[in-house]
């Protein structure tokens, strides 16, 4: 019996021993880093974790209007559950005991495999905003015949028997909360449930022996997301309280490619250091791979992006500039928009929030401007548009009216051109004035005429070109009159007169004709711009074969006056000769017009190729006389 319990002491410290030395190293390595992660994240809790992500965020915006920003992308204000049924298949090594009745147990993932006689395993987590309340449940029966019997000395192995509970609620708090990086601080319990069942051989003395306890852990999640549909999560705990050390730690590839559908894979170390009453012993650590299925419920549907568009101003003239703007709702805060810009007329150009419209030549009417933005990152509800409209206005030309003053100058004097015009479109006007004789002085609404050099007795026509700033202009006209000069209206006079009272030469220029005739050729000589007419009369008692004596009257004193004795040499062009038919006179009269007047006497006009001059009269042919009959009676 000595020997036995020699080697029963020895047995227990060559366990023992390394159990605690590598208990210890745990304690020094596990929890320190679970609480060292804890208290580097509380900074980011205090100043908001969300502050860094937006100002890197802002570096690469556009410049504004931002599209619509949450606190978190988190932050929907609605319950989200996961639920994740999955598959442990650890490999354990350590030691068990019941009733005094130790094992030292390595079982390798495909021992537990083969051995395994039933299970079920689940995760669950709520989540609302930031608040997470994650759950883990587990439960497994295992048999296995790879025990090494450490306290049954004559014993070859150990029949390990296990029926294994652990269930884990927690509740935690997002404190990272960023597009590529969160995390989570969590505390909770770790519910134990172990039935162990010893049986050594060959004996086959069952012993068995359950127990119960609860330790408290506390640690945390990062998750590092690659997209929406797939992530990296890395989680831990530790903790302690009935037992003396409770850890794990696990890590899971997550693919999600339908809300309702997904799958992860990844490996899980799970760790527990119990000694209970009655010689219970379970000091084990079990890892292995871990995969599953993982299904997502609740949150609201995403809500599709937003975007409203204006314009200012709404209405322009033709080359006046447009700036449209672009203000979206519901687009991912942590991604950068792109922008794009269309319009149904003019040049755009911009590639943010605002676009820049050229509206060069577009002719009146109402146009459309149509932004859209995108979120490259996303597949799905990833583009708005919106549209808004500006009016290109009808232009006017300007009105304008002019007159002068005064309206009638005479020739060399000034006239007053002035002209009144305004833009219906208040535009500024210049002003351009010709005329159509003399010169206009100045510029401006007011000008001077000066008629200087401008035809007499006509009108001049000035023009007033009225323009405004964008080219449009009308024109007006006044009118300025010139006086012609003032004419004297010379009255016909009668120079002189000559009478034929010889009978037998009836046409005969006498003596004092001539007299007449040669004051006469004086008169021509200094009236160079007058003409002179001469009318011969014949006298109604001349006989009938004498009626062209008034002609030759006329005629004969002309010839006189050009070519008579007293050699005036008048210009025969100057002096008209005229008849006045038969008169009570045997004479004829001389008559000076002057220019400018008209000689209105009732004459005709005498056909100097069949009246000729001459330089004597021959005397009229002999009357004859009737006899008297022997009736008629005596005088």
């Amino acid at each position: 019996m000595a020997g036995d319990g020699a080697t029963r002491t020895a047995f227990e410290l060559m366990v023992m021993f390394p159990r605690r030395r590598a208990r210890r190293r745990v304690w020094f390595s596990v929890i320190p880093l679970a609480v060292l992660s804890v208290l580097l994240a509380l900074p980011l809790v205090a100043q908001g974790p969300t502050e860094a992500g937006a100002e890197v965020e802002a570096t690469n915006a556009p410049p504004s209007p931002p599209a619509q920003k949450s606190a978190s992308p988190s932050e929907d204000g609605v319950w989200h559950f996961d639920v994740a049924p999955y598959v442990f298949i650890p490999g354990i090594n350590g030691t068990v005991g019941a009733l005094g009745h130790d094992a030292s147990v390595h079982v390798s993932g495909s021992d537990v495999l083969s051995n395994f006689n039933g299970g079920l395993a689940g995760w669950f987590q709520a989540r609302k905003n930031r608040f997470v309340m994650p759950i883990d449940i587990f439960w497994a029966r295992l048999g296995t015949t790879q025990g090494i019997p450490l306290t049954d000395i004559g014993q070859s192995s150990v029949r390990f028997e296990e029926t294994q509970t652990i269930f884990t609620p927690k509740v935690g708090y997002r404190i990272i909360d960023m597009e590529h990086f969160r995390v989570d601080a969590l505390v909770g319990l770790r519910y134990w449930h172990e039935g162990l069942t010893v049986t050594p051989r060959p004996a086959n003395v069952n012993h068995y022996q359950s127990a119960n306890w609860v330790d408290g852990v506390a640690g945390g999640k990062f998750e590092i997301p690659f997209s929406s549909k797939a992530w990296i999560t890395v989680a831990g705990d530790a903790g302690g309280g009935q037992a003396n050390l409770d850890y794990q730690a696990l890590g899971t590839f997550n693919v999600q490619p339908k809300r309702l559908l997904g799958f992860f894979v990844g490996w899980r170390y799970l760790a527990v250091d119990y000694v209970g009453n009655k010689g219970f012993l379970f000091d084990t650590a079990q890892s292995g791979p871990v995969f599953g299925l993982n299904m997502q419920f609740g949150g609201k549907p995403p809500v599709p992006p937003t975007a409203s568009c204006s314009v200012s101003p709404n209405e322009v003239w033709s080359g006046d500039p447009v700036t449209a703007t672009i203000t979206t709702l519901n687009f991912n805060p942590k991604h950068t928009v792109s922008y794009a810009w269309t319009t149904s007329g003019g040049k755009i150009s911009g590639t943010s929030t605002t676009g820049n419209v050229d509206t060069t030549g577009l002719t009146p009417g109402s146009y459309t401007v149509k932004g859209t933005a995108t979120d490259q990152k996303e597949k799905k509800n990833n583009i708005a548009s919106c549209e808004a409209s500006f009016t290109v206005k009808q232009p006017h030309p300007p009105v304008a009216d002019c007159s002068a003053n005064p309206t009638t100058v005479k020739a060399g004097e000034a006239s007053t051109l002035t002209v009144n015009a305004s833009s219906p479109d208040n535009f500024p006007l210049t002003y351009a004035w010709s005329a159509s004789a003399g010169h206009v002085n100045g510029t401006g609404t007011n000008v001077s005429l000066d008629t200087a050099g401008a035809p007499e007795g006509a009108p001049i026509t000035a023009t007033a070109t009225v323009t405004d700033s964008r080219g449009l202009s009308t024109t007006c006209n006044a009118s300025v009159n010139v006086l012609a000069p003032a004419v004297t209206v010379s009255e016909v006079q009668e120079v002189g007169e000559c009478k034929f009272m010889d009978e037998r030469r009836p046409a005969r220029v006498d003596n004092t004709c001539k007299a007449i005739l040669d004051d006469v050729a004086l008169r021509i000589q200094h009236e160079p711009n007058g003409k002179f007419v001469i009318v011969g009369y014949t006298d109604e008692q001349e006989s009938v074969t004498e009626t062209q004596l008034g002609a030759q009257r006329a005629v004969n004193m002309k010839y006189y006056l050009v070519n008579g004795e007293g050699g005036s040499q008048i210009d025969a062009t100057r002096i008209d000769v005229r008849t006045s038919g038969m008169v009570k006179e045997k004479g004829a009269k001389i008559y000076f017009v002057p220019s400018g007047a008209t000689f209105t006497q009732e004459s005709v006009g005498v056909d100097e190729t069949q009246v000729k001059g001459q330089a004597r009269n021959a005397p009229p042919p002999k009357k004859k006389v009737k006899k008297a009959s022997a009736a008629a009676p005596m005088q």
